[in-house]
Order: structure tokens, then C-alpha cells, then sequence
């Protein structure tokens, strides 16, 4: 039972939102175990004789934005570095020493991302001697450790797919529903813009530092599979080649610090191998 436990502790963490290490969608993975499973398509697509994931917006629907939270959100990508440099990343290589406090005593280990556009992504958590790999080859995902490799179903691909987006964070919604809230003061010795986003079935809160136009905060209160209380609380940003990027980000769930993680390596645009997202054999690449 406490394998199983710790199983789907990472599984969640591998599966969530991916910009800094990440916490969970907080799904109770439908799909693991499941047989072989066709490939999810992208986001408000379907292939033929498939559909995609029930809770993505209809691409044909235009979003509501309101003017203001635009123009919020376009300056906080203007802090950052501006739109054209953050989606222009060919490859995103980012390591990071972790604290996990789930466990009955904080754990220190790392989780490192590999991401290639458009869409193939590797993630590997490792505790000790505990290595958790996840890897999305562009048609379909598999979740490895110490026990073998398998196959992961489409609603917990699908979930995935949503988290590579973050990896964007916060162009990734441009094209979401967007609301201006407020002026906040909730960030100690910092007046913030809070804008609400609305986005394949995710309503986030982010709030952008009034003096510097920074992402500080995003909070999610609501995801597809229902109510939620998780929050990201960016801190230290420094340039990495003309992108502001946040070196310390800190998980929060339900007012508690689940995960602390900090930056020890990271590149943008370098060479990553496509031998490194592939499933051969069903087994993940050694590499």
C-alpha cells in the first residue's frame, strides 16, 4: 500500500503542471494500468475516429478578454523578455534540487524536464535511489520506474499535454478567457494585478507585481476534474539568455507548502537528441 502511495505521490507530480516541477492536476489517475491506448490529439483537436480531451474549449468559440487583463498580461510578458523570445524556445532544458514535504519527513531530490517543440517532453524525479520518468514521444506518453514501464490512457496524457503549456507560463493564456479582479495586497510588501483566467476547464488566478510586472503568484481554484486550493509563488528571477526566469518557486496546497524547488541547471535552445523521448520495445530509452 505505501508503494502505491508513493507511486501516485510522483505520478501526480510528474503528470501537473510542469513549469517548475510541478503539482499535480490532483487527478486520481483513471487511466494507469490500463491496456494500450490511441494517442490524444492536441488541444481542442480531434483526430479522426477520436476525441479530444471533454474538458478542452471549443477552438471555435472566440475568447471573452477583457482590456484591461490584457493589457496586465502583456506586460508581464514584456517583463519577462516579450511574447516572440518565451515561444520561440526551440528546447527547454531545466534541472532542479527539490524538497517535498508530502512525505512524513521533507525529501530532498531533483526533477529534471526536456521539452522539445512542438510537444515531446521527458521528466525524471528522482529521490535516492527512487527514479520516476515520464515521457511524451509526440503520439503517446509512458510512465517508467523501478518496477518496469507502461503505457499511460488518454485523460492523463491529455492532463500532461496541458502542463507542457506551462512551460510558456503566462503566454500560454493569450488566447484564455481573461478577467480583471483587482488590486491585491495579499503579497507581503507588494501591490499585485490580479487577472482570473479561464482555459480547457482550469480557472486560475495570476497575479502580476504592480511595480515590476512580474508573475508572483498562480493560484487554481478550479480544474476538470472539480474544486481545488493550489498555488505557485514565484521568486528570485534572474535573465537567462533575455528571459527573466523564476529560479525558486514554492508549491502551495490547501495554505501548506507541498514542494520547494530551485534551479541548478538550465538552457534554452540547445541540442536535445529525439532518441531521448523514445519508447523502444515498449522500455524507455536508457538514455
Amino acid at each position: 500500500m505505501a508503494t502505491m502511495k508513493n507511486t501516485l505521490r510522483v505520478l501526480r507530480l510528474l503528470a501537473g503542471t510542469v513549469l517548475a516541477g510541478s503539482l499535480a492536476a490532483g487527478v486520481a489517475l483513471p487511466d494507469e494500468g490500463q491496456a494500450k491506448q490511441p494517442p490524444v490529439p492536441p488541444a481542442g483537436q480531434a483526430a479522426p475516429g477520436q476525441r479530444a480531451a471533454p474538458w478542452h474549449d471549443d477552438p471555435n468559440v472566440p475568447p471573452q478578454q477583457d482590456p484591461k487583463a490584457m493589457e496586465v498580461l502583456k506586460a508581464g510578458l514584456k517583463a519577462l523578455g516579450g511574447e516572440e523570445a518565451i515561444l520561440g524556445r526551440k528546447t527547454i532544458y531545466i534541472k532542479r534540487k527539490c524538497i517535498n514535504h508530502e512525505y512524513p519527513d521533507p525529501r530532498e531530490g531533483t526533477i529534471t524536464i526536456w521539452f522539445k517543440r512542438p510537444d515531446k517532453f521527458r521528466k525524471e524525479i528522482v529521490y535516492g535511489e527512487d527514479k520516476h520518468v515520464i515521457v511524451y514521444d509526440g503520439r503517446q506518453a509512458f510512465y517508467a520506474d523501478r518496477t518496469g514501464s507502461r503505457l499511460l490512457g488518454p485523460t492523463i496524457t491529455a492532463s500532461t499535454l496541458d502542463g507542457l503549456k506551462e512551460l510558456d507560463l503566462p503566454a500560454n493564456y493569450l488566447t484564455a478567457d481573461l478577467t480583471y479582479f483587482n488590486i491585491s495586497q495579499e503579497i507581503p510588501g507588494k501591490l499585485a494585478h490580479v487577472i482570473k483566467v479561464r482555459q480547457h476547464g482550469y480557472t486560475r488566478e495570476l497575479m502580476f507585481d504592480v511595480t515590476t510586472n512580474l508573475l508572483q503568484v498562480s493560484g487554481e481554484y478550479e480544474n476538470p476534474w472539480g474544486a481545488t486550493d493550489k498555488m505557485l509563488r514565484f521568486d528570485r528571477y534572474r535573465p537567462v539568455d533575455g528571459i527573466m526566469v523564476p529560479f525558486r518557486v514554492e508549491h502551495w496546497r490547501a495554505n501548506e507548502v507541498v514542494l520547494e524547488t530551485e534551479i541548478l541547471e538550465i538552457k534554452f535552445n540547445g541540442p536535445i537528441e529525439d532518441s531521448l523521448f523514445s519508447v523502444e520495445g515498449g522500455q524507455l530509452s536508457a538514455k
